[in-house]
Formats: structure tokens, sequence, C-alpha cells
């Protein structure tokens, strides 16, 4: 072969190497899975966001267990089941102790938001930690607030959130998704 073909065939490869059409999908992950679900819950997508955090919680460890719980029984709260209930279920299998179980353990009225909120100040985690658990307790915490149909105090909690979480971060979109909800007008 010469030159010329070499070079195309050096020019093909490196097209379909390149081509969308071509590139396999990454695999899903559990962070990728999670952000989807979060993305789609944004987005008013709930069955998406169901199907992405189930699958994130197959593939999760028992630390990572908590948390994306939490997120499946939002998604099932906003899908019109009572969350609290299944929430009750699925941490019972579970004996991890690990962030976020006790916004979790606030949820089931095992303990009250202010000592939930005491415990992360007086936890020996660092600032910007303590700083993301108090943004997740006011979301979640909000969230069922408003759930509960309490939307002053909901709006209380997620004036709070959007304070205290980084722009960056899913919950602040989440945060964002949930007050759009309050300023909605009923149908």
């Amino acid at each position: 072969m010469g030159i010329t073909g070499r070079l195309l065939c050096g020019a093909t490869a490196l097209f379909l190497l390149l081509s969308p059409e071509v590139v396999a999908e990454e695999p899903l992950t559990v962070a990728s899975l999670e952000q989807g679900a979060m993305a789609d819950v944004v987005a008013g997508q709930y069955g998406p966001a169901d199907e992405k955090i189930r699958a994130a919680i197959g593939l999760a460890d028992n630390e990572e267990f908590n948390r994306r719980a939490l997120l499946q029984v939002l998604i099932a709260t906003h899908m019109g089941s009572d969350g609290r209930s299944l929430l009750g279920a699925a941490i019972g299998a579970h004996e991890s102790a690990a962030w976020p179980r006790p916004i979790i353990t606030y949820l089931l009225g095992e303990r009250s938001l202010q000592q939930v909120a005491d415990g992360v100040r007086r936890s020996g985690d660092n600032m910007q930690v303590k700083q993301r658990q108090i943004c997740e307790l006011s979301f979640y915490a909000g969230a069922f607030a408003l759930a509960d149909g309490e939307k002053r105090f909901a709006g209380q909690l997620f004036d709070k959130a959007l304070k205290t979480c980084d722009r960056a971060d899913p919950v602040y979109a989440l945060t964002v998704a949930e007050v759009a909800t309050i300023a909605a007008p009923e149908p």
C-alpha cells in the first residue's frame, strides 16, 4: 500500500474514532445516574428520574444508599406516593448511619429539625462539608414541608437552602425548581 493509501486508511480510522455515532457510551455510574435523576426532577420528568435513581441504588454501595433513597422518596412524593412510608421501609433494610441519615430521621419524626442542624454544627467536619449538609437538610425539609402543604415553612427552608447551597451543587437546582412550584399559580 502506498503512502496515499496509508493516509486514507489513517484518516478513515481517525474519522471513525471521532465520529459521534461510533463513540461508545460512557458506562453508567452511580454518580451519573444520580445526576441524571436530579436533572429529570428539575425538568419535572419524574418517571425517568425514578428509573435512574432506582438504577443508581442498584449500583450503590451501602454508604451511598441513604442519599439515593432520600432522592427516590422525593421523586415518589412528586409522583403522588406517601414518601415517608416508602422512606421508612427503605431505610429499615439498611443500617448505614452515613449522611444524610440524620435528615431521614427528621423526616421520619425521630428527631427535630433543630436537633439535626445542631448535630451538623457540632460535627467535626470542615466548614464546606457542614455547609453542604445544611444545604441538603434545608432543601429536603422544605420539599417535604411543601408536600405536606406547609408552603410558608417550605419557603423559609428553601430560602435557607438558596443562601447555603453552592450554585454548582445539584441541590441548588432542585431548590430553584421547588421554589418555582410555590410561585406557580394553583390549577
